[in-house]
């Protein structure tokens, strides 16, 4: 009918600008969210490496103590104890150890009974 139509084009129009300004702020929503869960993501990932290039360097730091203070023969050994070693407190455990001990059969015997 005409009274049908009137309002009902203008009506029609509105609903399609809603939702079209609907979808633009949901998109525009979608990519902020996406940005700051991807910069979270990138930030702990970016931890964790550091703290595995960390634990690394420690492990090399300590096994070229007891090389130097020990031998090859220890440092290989100390190195296969801390390969399975990821706690900082046991590293600095055996750090001190390695100071403490007076030679490399005492430091791997502490190690072993650790």
């Amino acid at each position: 009918t005409v009274d049908d139509t009137w309002w009902s084009q203008p009506r029609r129009e509105g609903i399609e600008q809603g939702l079209e300004q609907g979808r633009r702020e949901g998109r525009q929503q979608g990519r902020r969210e996406g940005r700051q869960q991807g910069r979270r993501e990138g930030r702990q990932e970016g931890h964790r490496e550091a703290e595995a290039r960390a634990r690394l360097q420690q492990r090399a730091t300590l096994v070229r103590q007891a090389r130097r203070k020990f031998g090859v023969e220890t440092a290989e050994g100390l190195d296969a104890v801390l390969e399975g070693v990821a706690d900082s407190e046991q590293t600095e455990q055996i750090a001190d150890l390695i100071i403490d001990c007076a030679d490399g059969r005492e430091l791997l015997a502490k190690l072993g009974s650790a």
